[in-house]
């Protein structure tokens, strides 16, 4: 186990504002917020990544939790491709976390700064190409004749951004279980949910409306963290006074979050998503390349 090297002068408002920070975004975004957390404890306060991947787990538990009763309770949650997904996350966060353990903070650091270069990629806005009509009309008829198996997992929502009832289909579950195996993996490895994994999986590949795919995800973090947290705790990575200023704070800052995403136009949440996981990224790389000290 790691040496812990600490400040005892923990800044207590760096440690809230990063909660908040978290909070907020991570619950507008379905991504827990350790992207946020986890840089920030590496990179301003100097900690060893396997303590702050520790402490963000701690403290998306309590984002997600915070989150889902918010969106269930708004009726934009799909509990079935939920309870479906959680399946492969938890065995993977399980792995995760043991895994976590025998990697290097140089090797952990790379990881995280080259997976959000990709996410960030795949989840910037684009323009979708119009189909002709009768391409269209193909399009739906084989849709549908390959959809009917998983029906039941469809959902719907009212989204008040563009004051209407959005009905959607859940397409290739079969892609979502696979991956979110591999997301509940990197939820325990990195200390960030999962959910930088499951939003792009559902919105791009599963084809769920983006704010029913935060409102899941927000769900599927709940599970996945705490499987992770446990682990770490157990493992001696949880430091008491760093995470008890972190969860009041994303605690606030997740209720805040949870609204905010129900009014916000999606294409603004895209964005979001896209400009903090770059950011993110390229100071993670940086730091394990000894760039930033």
């Amino acid at each position: 186990m790691l040496a812990l090297t600490m400040p005892a002068d923990v800044n207590i408002w760096i440690l809230g504002g990063a909660g908040f920070a978290a909070g907020l975004l991570g619950s507008m975004l379905g991504i827990g917020g350790g992207f946020i957390i986890v840089p920030v404890l590496t990179l301003a306060l100097g900690l060893p990544i396997q303590y702050a991947i520790g402490s963000s787990l701690i403290s998306i538990v309590i984002n997600a939790c915070t989150a889902t009763s918010v969106y269930i309770r708004l009726h934009m949650t799909n509990l079935q491709l939920g309870l479906l997904l959680s399946c492969a996350l938890v065995p993977g966060a399980v792995a995760g976390a043991f895994l976590a353990a025998s990697l290097s903070s140089p090797v952990l650091t790379t990881i995280f700064g080259l997976l959000m270069v990709y996410v960030a990629y795949l989840m910037m806005p684009k323009k979708h190409r119009r189909l002709a009509p009768e391409q269209a009309e193909a399009s739906k008829k084989v849709s549908e004749k390959d959809h009917a198996p998983h029906a039941w997992l469809d959902g719907c929502y009212y989204d008040p951004a563009v004051n209407r009832e959005i009905d959607y289909q859940v397409h290739r579950p079969v892609t979502g279980l696979v991956t979110s195996f591999f997301a509940g993996v990197l939820s325990s490895l990195l200390g960030i949910g999962g959910g930088i994994v499951n939003v792009p999986v559902m919105n791009r590949f599963m084809k769920v409306p983006l704010k029913a795919t935060i409102a899941t995800s927000a769900l599927l973090l709940a599970f996945t963290t705490m499987t992770g947290a446990i682990i770490y705790i157990f493992n001696g990575y949880v430091v008491p006074y760093i995470v008890a200023p972190l969860i009041i704070c994303v605690f606030l800052g997740a209720r805040l979050g949870a609204a905010l995403a129900h009014r916000s136009r999606s294409v603004l949440l895209m964005w979001l998503f896209t400009f903090f996981m770059a950011v993110t990224a390229v100071l993670m790389i940086l730091k394990a390349l000894n760039l930033l000290g």
